[in-house]
Formats: structure tokens, C-alpha cells, sequence
């Protein structure tokens, strides 16, 4: 199983963070919540904070825990832990992925998520 962390940032203004997958790999052209593969002998607080240094260039505040989930897809299997963030130094650039963008809770169904990253838009658009 790949464990993989990911940071669900909430700007001052309530608008949400995510990430649309490169052409090519898995979930190709999809929506993310930034993240990535917890190394080896890495907690996924260290996991996070380095993902966000190398896709986003910004440095982060790990807090706690969201919810945690695992996701079967038709070659791996795939557990993300989300955890809230905080922007702390720079701001988000756009390195790795096709695009990235600040957009409010309500709107996160226009966008189509990794299917392993649905729960987290769920639990997301249920807040008050």
C-alpha cells in the first residue's frame, strides 16, 4: 500500500488550494489536494512539508490530522491522510502540475477529483 500525505490549505478567505495532475501518469488531468508519497523513515508531517516545498515552492505548518482514507485503484492500492496547512513562507507556484488554484468550498464539485481525493471534497463541502 502507498501511503501518501496530503494538505488540504484554507487561505484568510475560505478558498481552498488544489492541484490538477500532469498529462500522462495516474489520475492524468484530475484535481489533488497537494501532496505526495511518504518516504521511507518519514512521518507524513515531514511528507507534507517537503511535497509543498517541491510542487508549490512555499514552506508549510503542518496541523492536525482531517481524515484518513484508502483508495483501490485498478494497480495499487493508496491510503491519504489529509491534513490541515498552513501557507508560512512564499507563495504557492505552480512546479510540477498543469494547474493549481485557490477556489472556495462551494465550487470543489466543478472540478473533477482523483477518486481518492472525493471523500476529502465531501467532507469538505458538508462544513457549515
Amino acid at each position: 500500500m502507498i501511503e501518501v500525505a496530503a494538505a488540504v490549505i484554507i487561505d484568510d478567505r475560505q478558498n481552498v488550494l488544489i492541484c490538477q495532475r500532469a498529462a500522462g501518469g495516474s489520475c492524468a488531468c484530475l484535481w489533488e489536494f497537494p501532496g505526495g508519497k511518504r518516504e521511507q523513515d518519514e512521518t507524513l508531517e515531514e511528507c507534507l512539508a517537503r511535497e509543498c516545498g517541491e510542487e508549490l515552492d512555499v514552506t508549510v505548518s503542518v496541523g492536525e490530522k482531517i481524515m484518513e482514507t484508502v483508495h483501490a485503484y485498478p494497480d495499487k492500492e493508496v491510503k491519504i491522510t489529509f491534513l490541515a496547512a498552513a501557507v508560512t513562507r512564499g507563495t504557492p507556484r505552480n512546479l510540477i502540475h498543469l494547474d493549481c488554484r485557490w477556489v472556495s468550498v462551494e465550487s470543489l464539485d466543478q472540478y473533477d477529483f482523483c477518486p481518492a481525493d472525493r471523500k476529502m471534497v465531501g467532507r469538505l463541502r458538508r462544513k457549515p
